[in-house]
């Protein structure tokens, strides 16, 4: 067992399954969560910036408000606030009453909405803070509160700096990344478990394909053993029956030299013999005898039609398949032959019991078959001999009651033109 089964089961279908998933679940939980680590950590910069930001303009702003003679704070505020790109920018005073505006009345005592009294009092006491003090809509304001000294040299003003419409348009800036990181995360699982899905696809070829070159060396080892023990006793049968042939060549049927040529073909791959072969009667030959034994063989044609091939090999194949068929229950039998872009196409039909489905993929190797005493070589054979001709042997259903397959060959050159 491999570590891959192991881990996954020995079911193949499993590891198809699990391993692209488990691939891509990885990649997606990966990426996304360091996308979204990294958008916690601009963030907190973003923070961090706005508050030195703040605190840049209000220590220029302060030191201004602070010189002697300032008495036009309302327009000095108004300038640091467009210059800086601010909310709101005031002074109040110990009463919490606003001494002066940017952009409003004075006179009137602050909103405590909008104002956070302990930093007010912490301020009055020296200390500057920046903190998120409400919000505008979608945008969180910051405001920075200072300390300002009064002509005593003594704090008994705070100046109010409030910013948060150039971090809410980076904030956002941020959470479009952060989606966009997401979305190019899903991308990038579902490519990854594509190729993942490939290469498990690969990879379950490569080992079929490892099991059924073990397979035709064990097949090839069997088959020399028996060959070394049949190959003297073969070759006197077949020597004699070519002697025999020789001898009743004109008082031997067409049945019995057929029957005499197939008996020869176990002992090597013979030579085909090639000719223009009209397809209808081929078929209807083919039928005959099954006709003859109940079996319903319906023949369709089209009068004209010829293919190049081996009559009697080919003849060999449709019994093949007719045998087939009535080994599996069929009672009735349809056999189709039409032309294709230069090739002739001939379709078996029967309404039998089906094949298997873990018959069908490898219904064309060695010894496999669905019958409990068939040797799983008429297949094997028939497939041979229409590819030796250029065609193709290949099933198209194995469903009960549907059961088909197909032969194609070539027409003849002048068929073609």
């Amino acid at each position: 067992m491999t570590r891959t089964e192991t881990l996954l089961g020995r079911n193949p279908v499993t590891p198809r399954i699990a391993l692209p998933l488990f691939a891509a679940l990885l990649v997606l939980l990966g990426s996304g969560l360091a996308a979204q680590s990294l958008h916690r950590a601009a963030n907190a910069a973003l923070a961090r910036v706005t508050e030195e930001r703040l605190r840049g303009a209000g220590a220029t702003a302060a030191r201004t408000l602070e010189m002697p003679g300032m008495t036009a704070a309302q327009p000095w505020l108004r300038a640091v606030m467009e210059a800086n790109g601010l909310e709101g920018a005031f002074i109040v005073g110990p009463d919490l009453v606003v001494l002066a505006d940017a952009t409003g009345p004075t006179g009137s005592r602050v909103d405590l909405l909008r104002v956070d009294v302990p930093k007010v009092r912490r301020a009055l006491a020296g200390e500057s803070t920046v903190a998120l003090g409400w919000e505008l809509g979608e945008t969180k304001v910051a405001t920075a509160y200072l300390p300002l000294k009064g002509p005593r040299g003594s704090v008994d003003r705070v100046l109010l700096l409030e910013g948060g419409e150039a971090m809410a348009r980076r904030q956002k800036d941020l959470d479009r990344a952060l989606v966009l990181a997401w979305i190019l995360s899903a991308f990038a699982a579902l490519a990854i478990a594509a190729l993942t899905g490939q290469w498990v696809r690969t990879e379950g070829r490569r080992q079929a394909l490892v099991a059924r070159a073990a397979q035709g060396e064990a097949i090839a080892r069997l088959g020399a053993m028996v060959a070394h023990e049949i190959r003297n006793p073969l070759t006197v049968i077949s020597g004699n029956i070519e002697l025999m042939r020789e001898r009743d060549r004109g008082r031997l049927t067409r049945r019995d030299t057929e029957a005499l040529d197939d008996f020869l073909d176990l002992s090597a791959e013979r030579p085909l013999s090639g000719a223009c072969i009209e397809v209808g009667p081929l078929l209807q030959e083919a039928a005959r005898p099954w006709q003859e034994n109940g079996l319903a063989v319906e023949v369709t044609a089209p009068g004209g039609l010829r293919l190049f091939g081996d009559y009697r090999r080919l003849r060999q194949v449709l019994l093949n398949l007719l045998v087939n068929a009535a080994q599996a229950g069929a009672r009735r039998v349809q056999m189709q032959a039409t032309a294709d872009r230069g090739r002739v196409r001939v379709e078996v039909r029967d309404d039998g019991k089906g094949i298997p489905s873990a018959v069908r993929k490898r219904l064309f190797e060695p010894f496999v078959s669905s019958k409990p005493r068939g040797t799983g070589l008429g297949l094997v054979v028939s497939r041979r001999i229409v590819e030796r001709q250029g065609g193709t042997l290949a099933l198209l259903s194995g469903e009960a009651r549907k059961t088909a397959f197909c032969i194609e060959l070539p027409q003849p050159i002048e068929e073609k033109r």
